[in-house]
């Protein structure tokens, strides 16, 4: 047995290479490989090829009238995994799956050709007739729903659509679908519905929340739907990568106190990762108090962007994206210096030097009074700090020196 198992490989090797020879002239070129066309006779008949990363093989199939059909190439062990691929008599591609495909073809010329996704060897290939149901069967009423665009980014939203196709003639009385979709992944808002059920309907929604939401619509004053279209919309954010299958399976009545279930397709909506890229720039310059300073950098929103504590002698550099912003510069008792920045991407802004004026002890951007009353409620104590302007732990007179030499100034002062 073994003898006669060896001597049928040796044959059907043989077969192959005698092949390969017979179909070269027409053979047409893909990548490196040769594309050999094979002889392909009879329906659900198994025959045998062998592919390569060199060799593809095409095999020939002539309908005479429209066909449904799977193609099969089964490898016959090892490490081989076959590509099926549907072209037309031009060599266009129509379809591919890997391993199989199913199809529905009108009469005319066509190839299939197989491939090696991986490793290379004999396989065994089948086509077959199958019976495809007809989605648009105008007997069949159905809903659908499809996202525009069907790829979006996080952050980004893309719109949904959900329909009812293929209406009886006495048409629909009320709706109502049950949505499903990834909650952690997408988040659903905005639910508006048309007036495919007549102008001013009655609606209803419940959600969205969970992973779902219902909505239901009835045609009001006796309206009902009696054509293909658009029930409701709906947006859909994506909050992070990856893809949630929306389905909205609806239930009909046709005003008679009964609901019907219909078939649902459903759509898949896939959220990638956009990657940003943010170009920095860094802004340094020196701000002059005797106390420590903070440097902060706002954007147009007033959002606090960056800060950073200037080092003792005041002098500081921080790093941000590149944008415009105002920079403020503060220290505890002294009005603060605020001004515009721009910030250039891959490059360093130095902003002028300011001093900041003290005596601003109760941080209302006026140096007055009030100010000066809390240094005599405080004196020759340490606290609050506000109060002790030249930081050496003492409140007393020198300390309303300094702000007798700013007294009734305002802030913010300007930073150029």
């Amino acid at each position: 047995m073994m003898k006669f198992k060896s001597h049928m490989q040796i044959l059907v090797a043989l077969v192959m290479l005698l092949g390969f020879a017979g179909g070269i002239q027409g053979a047409q070129a893909q990548s490196s490989a040769v594309v050999v066309v094979r002889d392909l006779t009879y329906w659900d008949a198994t025959y045998t090829g062998y592919v390569d990363a060199n060799r593809f093989e095409e095999w020939p199939v002539v309908f005479t009238a429209a066909e449904d059909f799977t193609v099969t190439a089964a490898p016959d062990g090892g490490s081989l995994t076959t590509l099926v691929v549907l072209k037309d008599a031009t060599g266009t591609e129509i379809a591919r799956g890997d391993g199989a495909l199913t199809s529905s073809q009108p009469a005319g010329n066509y190839f299939v050709q197989v491939q090696p996704v991986t490793g290379s060897g004999f396989y065994h290939f089948t086509i077959r007739r199958v019976e495809i149901e007809d989605p648009t069967d105008p007997q069949t009423p159905s809903a659908s729903a499809s996202a525009n665009p069907v790829s979006i980014k996080v952050g980004e939203t893309s719109t949904v659509s959900v329909s009812l196709n293929n209406l009886p003639a006495e048409g629909y009385a009320s709706a109502e679908f049950s949505c499903t979709y990834e909650m952690n992944g997408v988040e659903v808002n905005a639910i508006t519905f048309t007036d495919l059920f007549g102008a001013d309907p009655a609606t209803a929604v419940n959600g969205p929340a969970g992973g779902g939401f219902i909505a239901a619509v009835a045609g009001s004053n006796g309206r009902k739907a009696t054509t293909t279209g658009v029930v409701f919309t709906f947006d859909v954010k994506g909050l992070q990568t990856g893809t949630t299958v929306i389905t909205c399976v609806p239930r009909v009545s046709k005003g008679d106190n009964t609901l019907t279930t219909l078939d649902a397709v459903s759509v898949t909506l896939t959220v990638t990762d956009e990657v940003v890229v943010v170009e920095n720039a860094t802004l340094t310059g020196q701000v002059f108090a005797g106390k420590p300073v903070t440097v902060s950098l706002y954007d147009a929103a007033n959002i606090l962007v960056k800060t950073v504590v200037a080092n003792p002698d005041g002098s500081f550099s921080l790093t941000a994206p590149a944008g415009t912003y105002t920079a403020t510069a503060e220290a505890s008792g002294f009005l603060a210096a605020e001004g515009p920045v721009t910030l250039v991407a891959n490059e360093t802004s130095v902003k002028a030097a300011v001093t900041l004026p003290a005596g601003d002890i109760d941080g209302n951007d006026v140096i007055d009074q009030f100010d000066a009353m809390t240094i005599g409620m405080n004196y020759n104590a340490s606290q609050p700090a506000s109060a002790d302007l030249n930081n050496d732990g003492v409140i007393n007179v020198l300390d309303l020196e300094l702000l007798a030499s700013n007294y009734r100034l305002t802030g913010p002062v300007v930073w150029p």
